[in-house]
């Protein structure tokens, strides 16, 4: 339940999927400022909140988002967001914050025992599809989608929410009937995946505390701590001032914002705080190298993973930022794409770009899942593409191309802003909320974007690899079958090859762009013979000259 989204993170470090690529979600997060000559010019104050949420704090530290949105019509989305994770956990606590997150649904003041599950399916929530939660190294995150036409259930939805900002009951025999669920999803984890990560995460994370925190916690703290252990946990980190409630669907703000202050403004922070620390992942300026081998590993991948500070965004100029390393990344992995394409291609999958790591850094990430026996190859023809771009950059019309790719898309997402989901919403508060990521609407996004993306010179995308393409932070991590473990470069191999390639004389890359008109000629036209409709069906379907049936449905699913 909670581990799943902690096991994408550690499945994508030990098969090498550090691949980047362009998606929707990922261009919500190419916000941006201007150039450098440009930069003065861009306010340094933080981006304001969506105006179209509704947003306090109680006297006691709670925070509450609230939106009005009826996509889906008649329901809602309430996550509540603790700043509390496995990285808050003492030695004895390792895995008590998921362990935490379980014990929610197992009793709480006002739903004994399974009674909150029960109550809620029998209210036509999805236990696992519906109503769910998770635990990260920094975070625990409770989510309850429900149907607001039923005034009685959305009372008891805010109610479920009280009771586990604050209210879990942690009956021993609960408890205990957890572990076995606990060391069965525990179980279930283990694999290559797993087993590599026990020996990537310390060299990736810098021996860091995120190293030892990985939020399944270890068997023996799993099986034998006392209840009071995880009530100390609960009571010292479950506190409001740590917390978070989003609502965003087809409500009533005001009286959803009457409601909650009515219901969290009691919740109490401990007399002695404990202080929330916030972690980091230090840059030690150093090169490391680790090979490691599993029998169940399917194939062979090799990583070069150069570690930076992240940037905040917060400011209008952190989002014109972000957006040129989002052209870089598109640009890059266009690029890659092309390779894959051959028809021999150098590797079964390769590709590079700016990744997020954790505690406070990201990383330049150059991977390659290698075809058998063929790892120098695939490696080589990785590396060769990121070198490329690090001595001649991208071409004019590649950007062009990526501009208006980004352009096109936020125009799409201007029209269809009255369709966005509530989860769009809520997770976009949800970051501003954990992590203070600018979260200030479509609108003003359009307006920063319009604003900016004509002036990003092709010199600002091409200065991002000499910035992120370095040779110190450097990490190289090979993970293969261990049927392969005698053919595997050591680091003095590994680094030869990165050398070679450097020392290569690489061409600039040519970007082979028609200027051929997609028709040579214009078509001759035909003409419809034959209309017939359907009323029932809403269908119109046109019989044209050349025989060719074309059938017509209006719909306003999309603007």
């Amino acid at each position: 339940m909670i581990y799943k989204k902690q096991k994408l993170f550690i499945a994508a470090v030990a098969f090498g999927l550090f691949m980047p690529f362009i998606s929707q979600a990922q261009l919500k997060t190419l916000r941006q400022p201007l150039k450098a000559s440009q930069a003065r010019s861009v306010s340094t104050q933080n981006l304001p909140l969506d105006p179209a949420v509704r947003t306090g704090k109680l006297p006691n530290g709670f925070t509450y988002y609230i939106r009005h949105n009826t996509e889906p019509k008649n329901r809602v989305v309430m996550y509540l967001a603790n700043k509390v994770g496995s990285i808050l956990e003492t030695d004895e606590q390792q895995g008590l914050a998921h362990f935490m997150e379980h014990m929610s649904f197992n009793g709480t003041k006002h739903f004994p025992k399974s009674e909150l599950v029960s109550y809620l399916q029998k209210s036509g929530v999805r236990f696992g599809a519906d109503l769910n939660a998770y635990t990260s190294f920094d975070e625990t995150v409770y989510q309850l989608p429900l149907p607001t036409d039923n005034p009685e259930i959305l009372k008891n939805g805010i109610q479920i929410m009280r009771d586990w900002a604050q209210e879990a009951t942690l009956e021993t025999e609960e408890i205990n009937k957890e572990r076995g669920v606990i060391m069965e999803e525990k179980r279930l984890g283990k694999g290559a995946s797993e087993r590599m990560q026990r020996q990537t995460f310390p060299l990736l994370l810098n021996h860091s505390r995120y190293a030892s925190r990985v939020p399944i916690g270890t068997e023996q703290v799993l099986l034998n701590f006392k209840p009071e252990t995880i009530k100390a946990y609960y009571k010292d980190w479950y506190r409001p001032n740590l917390q978070a409630l989003i609502v965003v669907g087809d409500i009533n703000v005001a009286e959803m914002e009457k409601t909650i202050k009515a219901k969290f403004s009691d919740l109490k922070n401990p007399v002695k705080e404990k202080p929330r620390t916030k972690y980091t992942v230090p840059l030690t300026g150093k090169n490391q190298f680790l090979a490691v081998t599993d029998k169940e590993m399917p194939s062979t991948v090799m990583q070069v993973l150069i570690k930076h500070k992240a940037q905040d965004l917060k400011t209008a100029e952190d989002y014109r930022t972000s957006l040129i390393k989002g052209l870089f990344n598109q640009i890059l992995n266009e690029r890659y794409t092309e390779l894959s394409r051959q028809a021999d291609p150098p590797f079964l999958q390769g590709g590079a770009g700016i990744q997020d790591l954790l505690g406070g850094l990201d990383m330049y990430a150059a991977s390659v899942v290698a075809k058998p026996g063929e790892l120098e190859k695939g490696f080589k023809a990785v590396w060769r593409e990121s070198r490329r771009a690090q001595l001649f950059g991208f071409t004019q019309t590649e950007l062009d191309r990526a501009k208006q790719n980004y352009l096109s898309s936020m125009e799409a997402a201007v029209k269809e802003k009255d369709k966005t989901q509530s989860e769009s919403y809520v997770k976009e508060y949800l970051q501003y909320f954990l992590n203070q990521n600018a979260a200030p609407g479509i609108t003003k996004e359009n307006e920063l974007v319009t604003r900016f993306v004509p002036g990003i010179s092709l010199q600002e995308v091409n200065a991002v690899s000499k910035e992120y393409i370095k040779d110190i932070n450097r990490d190289i991590i090979i993970m293969a079958p261990e049927k392969d473990k005698a053919s595997l470069p050591d680091e003095t191999k590994a680094l030869s090859w990165i050398e070679s390639v450097n020392e290569e004389k690489l061409e600039a890359f040519k970007d082979n762009v028609s200027t051929l008109p997609l028709l040579a000629g214009i078509p001759s036209g035909g003409k419809i013979v034959k209309e017939d409709k359907d009323a029932t069906l809403g269908l119109t379907t046109l019989t044209l000259s050349n025989g060719v049936k074309v059938l017509l449905k209006k719909t306003d699913f999309k603007n």
